[in-house]
């Protein structure tokens, strides 16, 4: 082998750019030689270099993290590596939320052409605070009653999804309309026994619950995708139905 090689045949036997090469050499990590005019050139200390900087890339370490490592002789990194293998796992588990959402999406658009955006824009970011909400719920029931709520199957909750997103749908559409009018009330009860089904309660038991507890943060998966007004009417039929039922001052 060659005793110096030109950038353009390093960059060749170590499969990186020229471009790359020169980016390295501005930042310190990999500088090579020069010759009296002022060319690059590489020698075999730089591919025992190159082979620190591949292996430190594939663990996943920034370049700044890469250049202190590379500058020691004696790699004492146990440390390192555990906070990047921390790093990795945070990351693994971000990637493993996203598809998850991207799962559910996919799942609420499958049976109809369009959905109301805010309605769909809803349902994803209460999967993203999934963790957030079950901290919340935790203000009311016991840890292993929270575990035994969200227990539940991926097809279940992708049912309860499109049967919420169904139910907000048909709730727009109806806004303006008298909210104790029977199809308006039966809404709020589908939404109502949504509730029940998930809680695994009845309604009476559900609010004397939020009424006793010291919630000091509102359910993060609240407010539901309603404009101001819709909302505002919204609230008036539910609060129709929970007088019917006669649970209205549990839930004030």
């Amino acid at each position: 082998m060659k005793e110096h090689l030109s950038i353009g045949e390093f960059a060749k036997r170590t499969g990186v750019s020229i471009r790359t090469l020169h980016y390295y050499d501005e930042l310190g990590l990999l500088t090579p030689l020069r010759t009296e005019s002022g060319r690059r050139v590489y020698n075999n200390t730089h591919f025992v270099t190159m082979q620190k900087i591949v292996t430190l890339k594939f663990l996943g370490f920034s370049l700044e993290q890469m250049k202190n490592l590379i500058q020691q002789n004696d790699w004492s990194v146990k440390q390192s590596l555990e906070f990047q293998k921390k790093l990795m796992e945070e990351k693994l588990s971000q990637i493993q939320k996203v598809i998850n959402a991207l799962d559910h999406a996919i799942n609420l658009v499958d049976e109809q052409d369009a959905i109301d955006a805010s309605i769909f824009a809803s349902i994803i970011q209460g999967i993203q605070l999934q963790d957030e909400h079950k901290e919340w719920l935790k203000s009311i029931y016991t840890v292993e009653k929270v575990d035994e709520i969200f227990d539940i199957s991926i097809e279940k909750q992708q049912a309860l999804e499109r049967k919420f997103a169904n139910i907000l749908a048909e709730l727009k559409n109806k806004c303006g309309a008298n909210p104790a009018d029977a199809d308006v009330q039966q809404l709020i009860h589908e939404l109502m026994t949504m509730l029940q089904e998930i809680v695994g309660e009845d309604l009476h038991s559900f609010f004397e619950k939020v009424d006793g507890a010291e919630i000091e943060e509102e359910d993060p998966m609240q407010p539901l995708p309603l404009s101001d007004s819709e909302l505002e009417w919204a609230r008036e039929a539910m609060k129709i139905y929970l007088k019917e039922a006669g649970i209205e001052e549990e839930a004030q």
